[in-house]
């Protein structure tokens, strides 16, 4: 069957979890309305797996998502993404070998002419191969060569009403930049939403092995998991308020935040 050969191939993370890894049915999630969703920070190189349900802390200090730092916890909920017709949900994760990203942004630092970083790094080295407007790329009206001083000749008209794209400089060239690379050991960028009191959500993506109505649950310091472990004296609480099965039948219950 193949529940067996998920559970002999697939090793999740949560002890909820019958077979395959831990998943999220959103029965309502604010940040679905709100827009308080994140993608823009790489996952900390430590992190081989992320599962759906997982919480984690969307550090933008340190530009990383981990478990260590500031701020309260964020909802791992990523696009399910599986590829052959008779996969099922359980089998998808975001692990870090199935992802190779390796530039954050295609605009690091601007570079000199000599290829090296500008002094306030963001500005490239800026140059022009002809003087159309009277003046070259340092400002000056004029040239020196030997004794004689050469005025630019401004051979250029200025912008009008009609000509909102023009152009006084149509040989400026723009120098060149390097990309901005993903931290060292970083291959993977999370999607997380920000939760917020009243929301509720289907998982399994539990740390226990049994649950009851009633039973109060948060995020773990390892791994984000939720569990009972110093869930009463939280700042984060989900309340189980249902127990019954996940889409594909394995058992799991339905929490709501309410702290």
């Amino acid at each position: 069957m193949l529940s067996d050969f998920l559970k002999k191939n697939i090793k999740s993370q949560a002890s909820y979890v019958e077979y395959g890894y831990g998943q999220v049915e959103p029965n309502h999630l604010s940040a679905q309305r709100t827009a308080q969703i994140y993608a823009q920070l790489p996952a900390d190189s430590k992190i081989d797996v992320l599962e759906q349900g997982q919480f984690v802390k969307y550090d933008y200090a340190s530009g990383l998502v981990n478990f260590t730092g500031k701020g309260e916890w964020m909802l791992v909920y990523n696009e399910t993404k599986l590829y052959r017709e008779h996969q099922i949900d359980c089998e998808f994760a975001m692990r870090k070998d199935d992802y190779q990203a390796r530039i954050y942004s295609p605009f690091g630092y601007g570079v000199d002419k000599d290829g090296n970083p500008t002094a306030d790094g963001d500005e490239a080295f800026d140059r022009q191969s002809r003087y159309y407007n009277g003046k070259d790329a340092e400002g000056k009206d004029s040239i020196t060569i030997g004794s004689k001083t050469y005025k630019y000749d401004d051979v250029t008209a200025g912008p009008d009403m009609y000509e909102i794209h023009y152009n006084e400089d149509p040989f400026h060239i723009v120098g060149p930049y390097k990309e901005k690379r993903m931290p060292e050991g970083t291959t993977m960028v999370p999607r997380v939403f920000k939760t917020n009191v009243g929301d509720i959500f289907t998982t399994n993506t539990i740390n226990e092995t049994t649950l009851a109505v009633g039973d109060i649950l948060t995020p773990q310091a390892k791994d984000g998991i939720l569990a009972k472990t110093g869930a009463d004296d939280a700042d984060m609480q989900w309340q189980v308020v249902k127990v019954y099965t996940m889409p594909d039948h394995q058992k799991g219950v339905k929490v709501m935040r309410i702290k």
